[in-house]
């Protein structure tokens, strides 16, 4: 069996939002799907050893944010690599309540989501919560990242959806065939530009 397989499975990334008392955290993860349509129903799977997991059995609640492709390395890192017990990682940062109570941090989301805990099942090393969502709202029109982009990021490789650097239009003289391959665009060359074989005008240039 191929256990490398299972990697292909794509992912998005979430900030994870939730409370116990007056107490908030936010983490990040990769977990949440949509379970079933009529009512909306959301699952995710969280470390049993995180905070938020305790936070989210405690108030039976839970908000999930969906990172878009504006979503930052530094922010991520903020939420997603250091513990709530040990910081208050909200303190500096500009953070929402949803219609539940749990905190959403939506800088750099493409929409939220706020779900009521159904069912939790124990899974040895993580917990899995299934909740109703009971509000949601779509924040922008951007792409979601991917969990896949999300790491290609840190590994500093070019992400797959990244724009590649467009190339310049390419002008060849209708006369004698030239193709002006300049350091400056065709379009921003003067008008009394001429062919430098057969010396006609800027105007015989055509487009390939």
């Amino acid at each position: 069996m191929e256990k490398t397989a299972i990697y292909r499975i794509p992912y998005g990334l979430y900030y994870l939002g939730a409370r116990s008392g007056d107490r908030q955290n936010i983490c990040v993860v990769n977990t949440v799907q949509q379970v079933t349509d009529a009512p909306q129903r959301i699952s995710v799977t969280v470390l049993k050893s995180n905070l938020t997991c305790e936070m989210i059995a405690a108030s039976r609640a839970f908000s999930a944010a969906i990172l878009d492709m504006d979503s930052t390395m530094e922010d991520i890192a903020h939420f997603g690599q250091q513990s709530g017990r040990d910081t208050d990682k909200l303190a500096d940062k500009k953070v929402e309540t949803d219609a539940l109570g749990n905190p959403v941090y939506v800088k750099n989301c493409a929409a939220v989501l706020s779900a009521a805990v159904t069912e939790q099942i124990d899974l040895g090393t993580h917990m899995l919560f299934v909740g109703e969502v009971k509000d949601a709202a779509v924040l922008t029109d951007k792409t979601p990242i991917t969990y896949a982009e999300y790491r290609a990021r840190k590994a500093g490789k070019a992400p797959a959806s990244a724009k590649t650097e467009e190339k310049a239009a390419v002008y060849q003289c209708s006369v004698c065939h030239y193709v002006y391959d300049g350091d400056i665009p065709f379009e921003e060359l003067p008008d009394d530009y001429i062919c430098p074989i057969c010396k006609q005008p800027k105007s015989v240039f055509v487009k390939m």
